[in-house]
């Protein structure tokens, strides 16, 4: 089965690898739901209702340690939403009409987002420098289109991965129209003042000092100047002032914030 799956995955065209993962998803989220009838809580993202959210479960390479005294039951059955993603959908709800029919680049093709992108009818690409069922394999670092191309970038969970957060920062600031913004989040711990990364940590100590193997680096509480440092206006969406019903709370690890952060060019 592994084999199978690796084979479909590495060697099967992208839009009919897109259209497996999709069907998979849509089969997974349908059998899920069965288990969590009710009405107790609300996920923007597929429009869903449940008698709570799913629990995440730790696979291997995670750190358990990060886990504690968080909310466990954090993911929408369906469409496998935690709280960053129902967060950002109920503001693009909230905010529809500042949204562009097109001009929208999201990096990492992420389920639940796709969903609420698709239900509203707007047109948007996909980037991953990894994915391949991403319509365009971009690194973030080096964006290959014009200044002021798009008029809304979603940007959740990815600058933890790059090799200079501040080079990507810049190229997102390049690539957003005058007019558009930037949807963006990251990991955070907030124990930490300010960005935690050592170049020294190797691949395999990664988990143990910034949560996942697959990440450079943890984020603190001065994010939010971070990026007006670079030149944004800032607006920031705590969960915990949102509708109880969508939960949106810190989980399931302690560096899965609850705050989305909305990001404006400055006028000239």
């Amino acid at each position: 089965m592994h084999f199978i799956k690796s084979f479909v995955v590495n060697y099967f065209p992208r839009k009919i690898l897109k259209i497996i993962m999709d069907m998979h998803d849509e089969r997974k989220g349908r059998k899920n739901e069965r288990h969590f009838s009710g009405d107790a809580v609300f996920c923007p993202c597929c429009l869903k209702r449940f008698g709570r959210f799913m629990d995440f479960s730790v696979v291997p390479g995670h750190i358990k340690e990060r886990y504690i005294n968080t909310y466990k039951n954090s993911m929408c059955p369906y469409c496998a939403s935690k709280a960053r993603h129902r967060i950002v959908c109920h503001y693009f709800d909230a905010n529809k009409q500042t949204i562009p029919q097109n001009d929208i680049l999201m990096f990492g093709p992420e389920f639940s987002i796709r969903k609420w992108l698709n239900r509203n009818g707007f047109r948007y690409q996909t980037a991953d420098l990894f994915d391949r069922t991403a319509d365009l394999k971009i690194d973030i670092q080096n964006i290959p289109f014009p200044d002021e191309s798009y008029k809304l970038i979603i940007c959740n969970h990815v600058l933890e991965h790059v090799q200079d957060y501040k080079v990507a920062l810049r190229e997102l600031k390049r690539v957003l129209h005058r007019d558009g913004f930037l949807e963006i989040t990251v990991p955070t711990d907030r124990r930490l003042e300010t960005v935690y990364e050592d170049p020294s940590v190797k691949e395999d100590d990664r988990a143990n000092h910034f949560g996942q193997h697959d990440h450079l680096r943890l984020f603190g509480n001065d994010f939010e100047n971070i990026l007006k440092e670079f030149g944004f206006l800032v607006e920031v969406v705590d969960g915990s002032t949102l509708p109880a019903e969508i939960s949106g709370v810190i989980g399931p690890f302690i560096y899965d914030d609850n705050r989305v952060y909305i990001c404006r060019n400055k006028l000239k």
